[in-house]
């Protein structure tokens, strides 16, 4: 398998970023607003890679 570098312009890392986050919400791990913020590009690189923690943590407490 490839490395594949992070590239926040890339189509499918923007789909692949938002699907994430869907899935987080729908889950009830996160609030809707982060992933609106992420839809209108008012998120961060830092703010993201800080919300991907947020959710791996929450994930693992609830197992």
């Amino acid at each position: 398998m490839a490395n594949t570098n992070w590239n926040p312009g890339s189509p499918a890392m923007k789909t692949e970023t938002e699907n994430f986050i869907a899935q987080a919400v729908k889950d009830g791990i996160i609030q809707a607003s982060h992933l609106k913020d992420l839809q209108s590009g008012a998120m961060t690189t830092d703010r993201l890679i800080g919300l991907y923690n947020t959710i791996q943590q929450r994930r693992n407490d609830k197992k």
